[in-house]
């Protein structure tokens, strides 16, 4: 029988029951779990776990990317900067040595994430090694309205004709992406298990799809849908289903410390609209959600994800690299890939090694990069045979003896050519692109200091043809013969 948890209980007892590494919180809005699951989050936090947020529509009421009312930024912009307020609030008092407020990270700041072949607004706060951190994916999905019919500055379109099929699909109000219903619900599963790191099990945690019982706003549902439809196949992530607009009529049970968290964290939230002169959201209807918290536990977690894998760790060896990895057990795992990255932002895959397929004891892998520069990250995708992913920690391996080099990353190029350098450059560097008659079509000079990654935008129109690039940096010039397409 399935059970209502009123969330009354302890720290001790909440981390009784959830002593998972990874929770997940897939939600329809930027202010849902505040609202709704304030305190399961904070109890997770206070179980060493890494919080991830994946919230999938806009919540734009209809403006799409557009400020409105004499607001200086977009609806959304506004309500997504709230949502990062909050995860520091909730993530400075649960990592402070002596609560509350210890600021001991600062604000996250916007990145993107390339998953699925789309780039995924992402945001990361906190320990860098995974245990109290607090991650927040955007999709930026066209707000449903209530009732799922859209809106009309948006098209009309809502996740609910989405899963129902009255519209093909549906594209974010930024503009970056598309999704069917399929490509969504493989985009959370996706992220789920990039998050997943060396978890053996996990907790999905969103809305109540028993709309009998507990009747709800569409966004709600059909988010709560789209992420149970990600996990269904994979037993190892539990499922609790929160009580979200219809909470409002259950009798208070947060403690007082529990109510007064949860409006502090709603109340960021709100000042983040205020300060973009848009209505405040702290009214009658969300104060009457605050003293309340309810889930029930839909389903435990059983078995383990697709790869329980030890750290990657790497080696320099000589002029190379040695990359090394240990599984504690497989099940239909596939294939690891190895990706690099430069700069810490992007990465390409550099390498592919086959998986064991299925086993239960140890087994050891490993990878020797010979490109070497003076920064190198590295981590895995992890891919079961399904094509669903884990990504493994990121480790950076110094080679401080490497002499200075420039390389190409675009050969043939188009409109930019990107740059890698040996070693990140100090200072400014300059560039001159000169064709086959001798002649300088292009000039100017880069700054982009701690990377050794840079690209040249080029805003004229070039002939096809071989070309010369000649790089200066610290009082060296370096050339490149490029082809242009």
């Amino acid at each position: 029988m399935k059970k209502i948890f009123l969330l009354i209980a302890s720290a001790i007892t909440a981390n009784s029951l959830f002593a998972q590494g990874v929770t997940y919180y897939v939600q329809a809005d930027q202010d849902d779990w505040q609202l709704f699951m304030a305190q399961k989050v904070t109890a997770d936090l206070a179980d060493g776990k890494k919080v991830v947020f994946i919230t999938l529509t806009a919540g734009d009421a209809g403006n799409g990317s557009s400020a409105y009312g004499g607001a200086s930024v977009p609806y959304f912009s506004s309500r997504e900067r709230g949502a990062i307020y909050s995860t520091k609030l909730v993530g400075d008092m649960i990592n402070a040595p002596i609560p509350p407020f210890n600021n001991t990270y600062p604000l996250p700041t916007l990145g993107y994430a390339s998953i699925n072949g789309k780039n995924i607004a992402k945001y990361y706060f906190g320990n860098p090694s995974g245990p109290g951190a607090l991650v927040n994916y955007f999709l930026r999905l066209p707000d449903g309205g209530p009732a799922g019919a859209g809106y009309a500055g948006t098209g009309n379109k809502s996740l609910k004709k989405l899963k129902e099929g009255t519209i093909p699909n549906m594209t974010s109000v930024d503009g970056a992406n598309t999704y069917t219903w399929t490509e969504l619900v493989n985009m959370i599963t996706a992220i789920i298990f990039a998050e997943s790191g060396t978890g053996t099990q996990a907790w999905l945690n969103t809305s109540n799809l028993n709309t009998a019982l507990y009747p709800d706003i569409s966004d709600h549902v059909f988010s709560s849908t789209a992420a149970q439809e990600a996990v269904a196949s994979h037993w190892a992530i539990g499922i609790n289903e929160f009580v979200m607009d219809y909470s409002s009529n259950s009798s208070a049970n947060l403690s007082t410390e529990d109510y007064q968290i949860a409006i502090q964290l709603f109340g960021i939230y709100n000042w983040s609209l205020l300060r973009d002169r848009y209505s405040s959201q702290l009214n009658s209807t969300t104060r009457a959600w605050f003293p309340m918290e309810l889930y029930t536990e839909k389903r435990a977690p059983v078995g383990v994800l697709p790869v329980a894998l030890s750290d990657l760790t790497g080696t320099l060896k000589g002029n190379s690299i040695l990359l090394e990895w240990t599984t504690s057990q497989e099940v239909n795992s596939k294939e690891f890939q190895v990706e690099k990255s430069y700069d810490g932002m992007l990465y390409q895959k550099i390498a592919t090694i086959a998986a064991s397929g299925n086993s239960t004891s140890a087994k050891k892998y490993n990878f020797l990069d010979k490109d070497v520069a003076e920064l190198n990250y590295y981590r895995l995708n992890m891919v079961d045979q399904d094509g669903s992913f884990k990504r493994s920690n990121v480790v950076l391996v110094k080679y401080s003896g490497i002499v200075q080099d420039v390389f190409t990353t675009t050969n043939p190029f188009r409109d930019y050519v990107g740059l890698r350098f040996a070693k990140a450059p100090k200072g400014e560097l300059s560039y001159r692109l000169i064709d086959l008659s001798g002649k300088q079509v292009a000039s100017g000079k880069l700054y982009n200091p701690f990377s050794s990654m840079a690209r040249i935008n080029l805003n004229t129109v070039l002939s096809r043809g071989m070309y010369l690039l000649q790089v200066e940096t610290e009082g060296k010039q370096y050339s490149i013969k490029l082809l242009k397409e």
